[in-house]
């Protein structure tokens, strides 16, 4: 007789390995589907590190959710003990007058966040590692730090297994359909699955399954350089974001052994197949389009070691797509998360469990509904 399932989950990677867990947690019974044995490098969750912030420069929208985010990584971390979360403070660093800094206040304001302020002067004296322009501020956000992604989601696919999740991993699914009495049909290259729900969490390459969502794939490289000892955790020196006068946005981590994480938010390539996806180096810009960064504000990093390449799934406004797929039956999505997703992945899967159980969801959900672009 075949098994049915709760819940299926396709795509284990951030959101869909929380997904599991979560509904495991809840005495369901899961299935995973994944088209690799993640955490791999083919998606958009490697690169080991995603900074965590509480206080948003884009929507306030975002703070219940990553609030909640943070309680639930740092349950992870108890119940498990494993080393998911560091506690570094992130620095906001931009243009005294920028949006993205009067959001973060505001926000901070709205929501009870502690935050400290620093001009130019007092931010370098206290971080001598930058280098302020005296038209800057800084914003810490001393609660906030940095998450290890791909050990997060080794966690979270360990501890489900455990609670009894199945897996069936390195399994492309073809497609995903409703059949008799509301029941899913999962169809993959491995056989045909049931379930009562599913969710879809495959990131760049939603559109194999959801042909018309309005998603663009983007790729990205992420680079590590030699830094001394003072840009180092050990140091006190904290996840950053950085926006220049031109608005564009870069981020970095407390150096590890020696090398320092940093990447640019905005840019990329867009591209339609995973073959475009090239390796980090394969194009000029991915050695260079830090250098704005290292001209302005980061003066004394050492040179390039080494980098990666990854993907955004990239909406249309850049936020989130959280909603049920139109015109089927028990069937849900998360896309678009735009190179901000990773550190809300923990309350993304609780969510789409309390769905799928029909619960009353105590977030506004309405601003990622899918039906914004029509």
């Amino acid at each position: 007789m075949t098994k049915i399932y709760d819940l299926i989950v396709i795509g284990t990677g951030s959101v869909g390995s929380s997904t599991g867990y979560y509904a495991a947690k809840r005495g369901l019974s899961v299935l995973e589907i994944d088209a690799g044995t993640p955490p791999h490098s083919e998606g958009s969750h490697h690169g080991e590190t995603r900074i965590i912030r509480h206080a948003h420069g884009e929507r306030s929208s975002y703070v219940p959710l990553v609030l909640r985010a943070q309680e639930l990584w740092h349950d992870l971390k108890s119940e498990t003990d494993v080393d998911l979360f560091h506690e570094t403070g992130v620095l906001n660093i931009a243009p005294k007058q920028s949006d993205f800094l009067g959001n973060i206040i505001s926000s901070a304001q709205k929501y009870d966040l502690p935050i400290n302020i620093y001009d130019a002067v007092s931010a370098n004296k206290k971080w001598p590692q930058f280098t302020l322009p005296e038209h800057f501020k800084a914003i810490l956000e001393k609660n906030s730090g940095y998450l290890k992604s791909e050990l997060a989601i080794d966690t979270y696919i360990k501890e489900a297994k455990r609670l009894g999740v199945d897996e069936q991993f390195n399994t492309k699914v073809i497609s995903v359909n409703n059949i008799d009495n509301d029941l899913v049909s999962v169809v993959t290259n491995a056989g045909t699955f049931i379930g009562k729900s599913a969710v879809i969490t495959v990131g760049t390459w939603v559109k194999d399954l959801i042909p018309n969502i309005p998603i663009q794939p983007v790729r990205k490289v992420v680079s590590w350089f030699e830094a001394p000892e003072h840009f180092s955790e050990n140091a006190h020196f904290p996840a950053f974001t950085i926006q220049l006068d031109d608005k564009v946005q870069y981020y970095g981590f407390p150096a590890n052994n020696g090398l320092i994480k940093i990447g640019r938010h905005q840019g990329g390539q867009k591209i339609k197949t995973r073959e475009e996806r090239l390796s980090f180096g394969a194009l000029t810009e991915d050695k260079i389009e830090i250098l704005p960064l290292f001209d302005n504000i980061l003066t004394t990093v050492g040179e390039l070691n080494h980098g990666v390449a990854c993907t955004y799934d990239l909406s249309p406004d850049e936020d989130f797509i959280i909603d049920d797929l139109p015109g089927k039956r028990n069937i849900q999505f998360v896309t678009g998360l735009s190179g901000h997703g990773f550190k809300f992945a923990s309350v993304l899967g609780e969510i789409l469990v309390a769905k799928s159980l029909k619960e009353t969801i105590d977030f506004d959900l309405s601003p990622f509904l899918l039906s914004r672009f029509q």
